[in-house]
């Protein structure tokens, strides 16, 4: 184009006239007044255009202003109307998933409080309002979780109503009636009477927490109740020691004196001991061993010094001691009047531990480690220590008083020689072989049948580098071989036990 930057007057005119639209040759005659007035009427429009367009440009750029909405029922609250449905949800699926019930199994205490517990979760009435509330915030629930809203607000209560009218009502039936045939097979069923009502009343109440008022249910629940008081009392007078047993079951009680079931002098139980007191302790079970331990007959006891474990033993009650509901345990006893093993393993952590006050603590659990009784006391250690390092070189004395060697099953003093010699290795002294085996055992090769060695089992006592004796199970063998056997060679050990010394003659 002849319009640059750098024009002569000439180019100038020459770009006037075609800009105005007039088709004359640059070197022609023209009337330059006219060109110049119609040139500026035509640059002022394509100015103006021009302006005009950049306006609308602009308003294109500028960023559009979105008018605001108003805020959803679930912003404005900050509920999450979503959760709460899911939290509803899952309270009441439990009881939803229940589909029957087998004949008896509510009048087991362990189901009964399991579907009460159920119940009480499910907390019906308030989780189907927060359905409700849930919907009413966010309407689009019912596209997105039709299958939820419909489990709470339709189908649930019809489901449990069936499940109580075709079972639960004849499962609280059936128990109230177990419990009064237990209780007519006499004292030693007191605990299983006792269940089945409390199982019935469980059942009964477990129902009202849903449907509160379902009136055949109400008055199951009288009888439940009637039944589990009566059978209450019974097992409590069948099981239990006294008042006292009743105020104190699930716990150990302590004294500075052996405790007496039945004849507890209130004022005697003590919570804070010196290291100088004896300790006496009385375990109160809910219901026989048997029945806190659920029918096993081994049981553990740990000591615990503020709250660390410092010594556990197991035991085991068989016989008539399954059906006592109490149990003695020593802390710090008299020696002398010592019957019980805990003792020597208590005061034997107790005599180390540090010079100034202590929480310690008595647990005995099942095998299931759920515990049985439990007890408290303060053990001001600040003086006294002495006192316990006493009872327990005492009490150890007491019990190597009472272990005795067994009895030889066959007398062979070459083979005992034997025995001794072979036992040279030994850091302990060998002083008396006990051949504990009538005769030797025949070991035979597996596949011809030829034989390999015999064995003969012993018990052994040795002197230790303490000066003490400990005696333990040993077994010998002599190899086969060229028609004979061989030299006596050890051949296995097992349990050992400490004994006094002079019980080695």
């Amino acid at each position: 184009m002849c319009c640059s930057k750098h024009l002569t007057a000439a180019g100038i005119m020459c770009c006037l006239l075609m800009i105005t639209g007039t088709l004359v040759p640059c070197h022609a005659q023209i009337d330059l007044g006219k060109i110049k007035n119609k040139a500026e009427r035509v640059v002022k429009e394509a100015t103006e255009e021009a302006d005009e367009q950049d306006q609308t440009n602009q308003q294109e750029r500028r960023p559009t202003t979105v008018p605001l909405t108003e805020p959803s029922a679930a912003a404005t609250t900050g509920e999450d109307p979503e959760e709460m449905l899911r939290a509803a949800h899952r309270a009441v699926r439990p009881l939803m998933d229940i589909r029957s019930v087998y004949p008896g199994m509510l009048a087991q205490k362990n189901e009964a409080q399991n579907f009460h517990d159920q119940c009480k979760t499910a907390e019906y009435a308030n989780n189907r309002t927060k359905a409700e509330r849930a919907v009413q915030l966010d309407p689009d629930l019912n596209r997105r979780e039709p299958t939820m809203i419909a489990d709470i607000t339709e189908k649930f209560l019809p489901h449990f109503n069936g499940l109580v009218t075709d079972y639960i009502i004849k499962e609280i039936n059936g128990a109230i009636e177990l419990a009064y045939a237990e209780k007519a097979k006499g004292a030693n069923h007191a605990g299983a009477a006792r269940d089945a009502a409390e199982a019935a009343l469980l059942t009964a109440e477990g129902v009202l927490l849903v449907t509160p008022d379902n009136g055949q249910v109400q008055a199951l629940r009288d009888d439940a109740k009637a039944a589990a008081e009566s059978m209450g009392a019974s097992f409590a007078a069948a099981v239990y020691t006294g008042e006292f047993h009743v105020q104190h079951v699930g716990e150990i009680v302590f004294a500075g004196d052996p405790i007496t079931p039945g004849k507890e002098q209130s004022a005697s139980i003590r919570n804070a001991f010196t290291a100088s007191d004896n300790i006496y302790g009385m375990m109160y079970f809910k219901g026989t061993f048997s029945e806190a331990t659920h029918g096993g007959n081994v049981a553990h006891t740990i000591l615990l010094v503020d709250g660390n474990e410092m010594a556990r033993y197991a035991f085991k009650l068989d016989g008539a001691e399954r059906d006592a509901s109490t149990l003695k345990s020593e802390i710090l006893p008299d020696p002398g009047q010592s019957t019980t093993r805990g003792a020597l393993i208590f005061t034997e952590k107790l005599k180390d531990i540090s010079p100034r006050r202590h929480t310690i603590t008595i647990r005995t659990t099942d095998d299931y480690n759920e515990t049985i009784a439990e007890g408290s006391f303060s053990l001001d250690c600040t003086t006294g220590m002495e006192h316990i390092a006493d009872v327990h070189r005492k009490l150890g004395e007491k019990k190597l008083a009472n272990v005795e060697p067994p009895a030889p099953a066959m007398r062979n003093a070459a083979l005992e020689k034997e025995m001794m010699t072979a036992l040279g290795e030994w850091k302990e002294t060998p002083l008396k072989v006990i051949i504990t085996d009538r005769d030797w055992t025949i070991q035979y090769h597996p596949v011809t049948g030829a034989i390999v060695s015999r064995t003969i089992n012993t018990t052994t006592i040795f002197r230790k580098p303490d000066g003490g004796c400990r005696m333990f199970e040993i077994s010998f063998r002599q190899q086969y071989a060229g028609g004979k056997y061989g030299k006596t060679a050890q051949y296995g050990v097992g349990d050992s036990a400490d004994i006094l010394c002079e019980k080695a003659k």
